[in-house]
This record gives structure tokens, C-alpha cells and sequence, in this order.
């Protein structure tokens, strides 16, 4: 079952289609508070979901010999087709429902769902250019283009913090792209330290740049300008291009890399009696096969949840206790839907089971 794959990968998948479900389950209440601070706020803890996709991909696609033609023709097939499937599926949905779903929800957020087909779409045919990059610089190209990603990022921060406007244009360094080029980066590069002490530092840099995250979102972003606003077009995707975002991305990464790498001292129980139980192995691994699926039909868990749930009224700490339920809830029935339909021969082939 596990021949070909890399184990590591896909926990972080498993880690990334989870992260992605909860941050869509805190939207449901975009306004539930607890003791004056904005609960959608501490989902920046989870907001890492698409960038280490893009760090699987990265870590899986680039650095090889392929042939164009075989390589678009796969990989598109394998993001289109779902895409397409799914988004008739919801289109049927929606008119089914029609009459009783809020009509600006439904304005939104089918748009919102579907912005990561259109943003993979982009990175796949970008690729094979970045790709022949790759092997002939090896891991000095990949650094140098890390090394731009995490300048340019700093560069237009520190312009939007002082509302300075500027002609240098780095934008081709802050994409989806770049954390692909990442991924190849941090999943063949050789640290001098030792894998429990990077596992340990990563936490540490994990904790540190979500709490920094949180702490952005909830101060007034109007006020200090530290929006991401329509003025500066480098920065206005839904793909967080923040220095906190690349190094809490890299720390979640680096750390599931480790626990899976780890051969001794006291983080290698965690590997033994867990990672290696085989119930987990195969959950991890079905998981992993189904999260573009996944996320492509969470879709309507999250808009039946949103038309019942939404305007209960609860408290803050209900909310958030709501959430928590309801991400897990989604999180299996989303897997469970996309485990069935890879079972049906008709539709396994275009479900996003793969």
C-alpha cells in the first residue's frame, strides 16, 4: 500500500486538508467573540493548509526528468477533471436548495471554494519552467529563490507598515510558486542539527509566528495599515504571503518531516506507537489519496452547516466549542463521501481519489 510514497507527505497532506476544513468551519461565525477578541481570528493557527500543499507538490514534482507533454496531460487531468465534477455536482446542489439557502452566501462563497483549482492551475503550467531551473542549479537555485521569496515578502511588508509606495516590482517571487520551490527545498535539504532538535525549534518558530499571527488579526488592521488592500496587488491573494505565513508553514512542514525521520530519543515513541500503528497508517494514507476531493466536496457540508447553524444563537465559548465539533464532523464526512465515490466504478476515476 505504502510502495512509492513518502509517509511524511502524506501526514502533511492529512495535516493540510484539516487545517484548510477548520479554517472554513470558524468562517461560519465571522463575528462570535470571546471576552472582546474575535474568535475567526485564532484560526490563524490553522492557516497553513494550502501552502504546504504546494510544499508537497514542490517536494514531489520538482527536481526530475519528465517530458512536458506526459506531465501536463497528468497532472491537469488529475485537478481538472474533479474540478469539473464537483462543481456540477454543487451547481446541482444549489438550485436544489435554492429557495431556502441565503442568497449572499451563495454569491460568495462558490467563488471562494474554487479559487485554489484556478491558483493550482497556474502552478502547474508554471512548473516545468521553474522545474528545469531546478535540475540543472540543484539546491542553490532552490535557495536563491527562497531567499527572494523571504526578501520580497519582508520588502512589501515594511512598505504597507509605512504606507511608502514603490516601483521595484518582486511580485514573481511571491506566489504560489515559491513555496512549491520551498517544499523541494526543506524536503531534501541536510540539517547539521539533529532531527529532535529541529522538531523542537520548529515547534518553537511554529508557536511564535502563529501567536504573532493571531495577535495581527486582532488589533485594527485599518488603523496600523497593516492590511493586505487593494492598493498593493503583490500581496492581494488568499495565498498568505507573509513572513509569518513562510515560517510557520516551514515549521509545520519540518516538524511532521521529523517525527516521521526520528530513529532516537524521546519524540521517537510518538513515531513508534503512533505513526507506525497500522489503523493510523491507513487512515493517514486514505486521507492523504483523498484531500483534493476533500476539499473539493467539503463545499457542501460547510453550506448545509452555514444555513443551519449559523444564526443559533450561542455564546463565544460555544462557538468555539462548535467549531471544534463541527471541523471534525466535516473533516470525516468529506473523507467518508470522497472513500464511497472512489468505490463506484463510473466515478472513482474523476472523484479526486488518487
Amino acid at each position: 500500500m505504502y510502495m512509492n510514497r513518502i509517509k511524511y507527505l502524506d501526514a502533511i497532506k492529512f495535516i493540510a486538508i484539516l487545517s484548510i476544513i477548520c479554517i472554513h468551519v470558524a468562517i461560519i461565525w465571522p463575528y462570535s467573540e470571546i471576552k472582546g477578541y474575535n474568535i475567526s481570528g485564532f484560526s490563524e493557527f490553522c492557516r497553513f493548509g494550502v501552502p504546504l500543499f504546494l510544499m508537497v507538490s514542490g517536494a514531489l514534482l520538482l527536481g526530475r526528468e519528465y517530458d512536458l507533454r506526459s506531465f501536463l496531460e497528468k497532472r491537469l487531468t488529475r485537478i481538472i477533471i474533479p474540478f469539473i465534477f464537483w462543481a456540477i455536482i454543487f451547481a446541482v446542489f444549489i438550485l436544489i436548495l435554492f429557495f431556502s439557502l441565503k442568497n449572499n452566501y451563495l454569491n460568495n462563497y462558490p467563488l471562494e471554494w474554487g479559487w485554489y483549482f484556478w491558483m493550482v492551475l497556474g502552478a502547474y503550467l508554471t512548473i516545468p519552467i521553474i522545474n528545469e531551473f531546478i535540475v540543472n542549479k540543484g539546491m542553490r537555485g532552490a535557495k536563491y529563490f527562497i531567499v527572494l521569496f523571504i526578501i520580497s515578502s519582508l520588502f512589501y511588508q515594511i512598505l504597507i507598515f509605512f504606507n511608502i509606495s514603490s516601483f521595484v516590482d518582486l511580485r514573481f517571487f511571491l506566489g504560489p510558486i515559491n513555496y512549491i520551490v520551498l517544499g523541494f527545498y526543506l524536503s531534501n535539504k541536510k540539517f547539521s542539527l539533529s532531527t529532535n532538535k529541529i522538531i523542537i525549534l520548529s515547534l518553537i518558530l511554529f508557536i511564535i509566528t502563529s501567536l504573532c499571527k493571531v495577535g495581527l488579526n486582532l488589533v485594527s488592521w485599518e488603523d496600523t495599515h497593516l492590511i493586505i488592500n487593494d492598493n498593493n496587488l503583490c500581496l492581494l491573494s488568499y495565498l498568505d504571503v507573509s513572513i509569518f505565513e513562510i515560517i510557520q508553514s516551514s515549521s509545520m512542514f519540518l516538524i511532521i518531516k521529523g517525527l516521521y525521520s526520528n530513529d532516537n530519543g524521546f519524540l521517537k515513541n510518538i513515531k513508534d506507537s503512533f505513526l507506525e500503528n497500522s489503523i493510523i497508517k491507513k487512515f493517514i494514507l486514505s486521507v492523504s489519496k483523498a484531500s483534493y476531493g476533500m476539499y473539493l466536496s467539503h463545499v457542501f457540508f460547510i453550506t448545509l452547516a452555514n444555513y443551519y447553524l449559523a444564526n443559533i444563537p450561542l455564546t463565544g465559548t460555544q462557538n468555539a466549542l462548535l467549531i471544534v465539533v463541527l471541523s471534525i464532523i466535516i473533516f470525516l464526512s468529506s473523507w467518508i463521501l470522497i472513500v464511497i465515490t472512489s468505490k463506484i466504478p463510473l466515478i472513482k476515476k474523476v472523484c479526486g481519489y488518487h
